[in-house]
């Protein structure tokens, strides 16, 4: 592992320039990814890149490393402030192992759509969720949207809460998403998402908590039951950077940062959500059951959430009095 860290950091190190020709050090940013550079996160993120260097002319140059070539997310998280990584987009739950605070955004029902792209709320929710992580010298820029969540099985046609109780399924996440299964009377399982189509094929789990390109893409027709409670766990990727180098660049290179990500994330949340949409579409076709929760089911399931957030409030009683707040002052929220 460590000769592996010694690796990336001298990768990096090449990309970055040499000092002594022009100070090249400081014009490039390092944004390293563990996912692959046909999903569509990396298009994004060779997006951002674009927009950073023609806001920049140039003078600020954002080096994509996707598919794991530097660091997996966590990892790279853990980079940032060697100076051989300056920014990361990691799910929100990987944040939560650095600061446990941030958990609030991945408690069920804790942010929606609407929410997240009402300019107001997405502002203050970045401010928030920056605070808490910013004595590690780390900054929050902005989100973006993963997917909205849901549970798919081999041979399991689930239509109530009740019908989960017993089941191993596989999720990712942090503690948050760990006790919000456990609550449902699940076995949460952790494994790598290329072992999950497997692992179900064979019985070794009973289901997945994934999203839409999870369902489509990896899992397919082995998974043929599909069960959405809309909202309960909308997931998110923190654009994640290194506070010191970041307040170190000229201002004209901060905001062309800001204004690249403001620009993207305005449309990204839309576009990802029709293309979830698609993706559950093109899996009905093939003869999968999509089934979505009915509204009294729901309101059963955020007597649940509330529940959870109880539970978070006892350890952690300001972030959720301070997310109440945000949504009441952006979205008239009860």
């Amino acid at each position: 592992m460590n000769l592996k860290r010694i690796l990336a950091g001298a990768i990096a190190a090449l990309f970055m320039g040499v000092l002594g020709q022009g100070g090249a050090v400081a014009a490039d940013l390092v944004l390293p990814s563990e996912v692959a550079a046909t999903h569509w996160k990396t298009d994004y993120m060779n997006q951002f890149a674009d927009g950073v260097a023609k806001r920049t002319n140039g003078a600020l140059n954002v080096k994509v490393f996707p598919a794991g070539q530097l660091y997996n997310d966590q990892d790279a998280l853990a980079a940032l402030g060697t100076g051989a990584v300056h920014m990361v987009w990691p799910v929100a739950v990987r944040v939560e192992s650095v600061e446990p605070r941030t958990g609030i955004i991945n408690l069920p029902f804790a942010v929606s759509d609407e929410m997240m792209t009402n300019h107001c709320f997405a502002e203050g929710i970045t401010a928030l969720m920056s605070d808490y992580v910013e004595p590690r010298n780390l900054k929050i820029l902005g989100f973006l949207r993963t997917a909205d969540l849901f549970f798919v099985f081999r041979d399991r046609d689930v239509q109530k809460m009740e019908d989960l109780k017993g089941a191993k399924i596989r999720v990712t996440g942090g503690k948050v998403f760990q006790e919000t299964m456990k609550s449902l009377q699940v076995s949460p399982v952790s494994m790598a998402a290329s072992e999950m189509s497997t692992a179900l094929g064979q019985g070794a789990i009973d289901g997945v908590y994934t999203s839409p390109a999870g369902w489509a893409e990896m899992i397919g027709m082995t998974g043929k039951y599909a069960w959405y409670v809309p909202g309960f766990t909308l997931s998110t990727y923190a654009i994640v950077v290194d506070k010191g180098w970041h307040e170190g660049l000229p201002e004209a290179q901060r905001k062309a940062i800001s204004d690249t990500i403001s620009e993207i994330s305005a449309r990204q949340w839309k576009e990802v959500a029709a293309a979830d949409q698609k993706l559950v579409a093109k899996m009905v076709a093939q003869g999968a059951v999509f089934r979505t929760a009915s509204q009294e089911e729901a309101k059963r399931w955020r007597q649940l959430a509330k529940n959870n957030e109880g539970l978070f409030s006892e350890k952690y009683p300001e972030p959720l009095q301070q997310l109440n707040a945000l949504e009441k002052k952006c979205v008239g929220g009860d």
